[in-house]
């Protein structure tokens, strides 16, 4: 039988490791929030697109700094990327008349 302490190494041994991952899954997630920009030239003006894209700029330039001291946090900042363009499309559509 194993001990608790041995079930926690096989665990971490086969489980997910940010340090290697995780930079990553954060370039994925900023190519979702690409898309996700890309796709709002649906509803958006010029200006608003011009927003959007702007906000991928320190995204990109913080994953890119992160990655060598901490590789594991870069996750989130695609995902707060994410919230940042909701609240954008959300202020848009009720205060700024975007609409399709």
């Amino acid at each position: 039988m194993s001990t608790a302490k041995e079930r926690r190494q096989k665990a971490r041994k086969h489980g997910l490791n940010l340090h290697r991952s995780g930079p990553w899954i954060a370039v994925v997630g900023l190519l979702v929030n690409l898309w996700l920009t890309i796709s709002s030239v649906l509803y958006a003006p010029w200006w608003g697109m011009v927003l959007l894209l702007s906000y991928l700029v320190p995204q990109t330039a913080m994953v890119k700094r992160w990655i060598p001291q901490r590789p594991a946090d870069t996750i989130w900042i695609p995902v707060a990327g994410a919230v940042v363009w909701a609240i954008t499309v959300y202020v848009g559509a009720q205060w700024w008349g975007w609409s399709t």
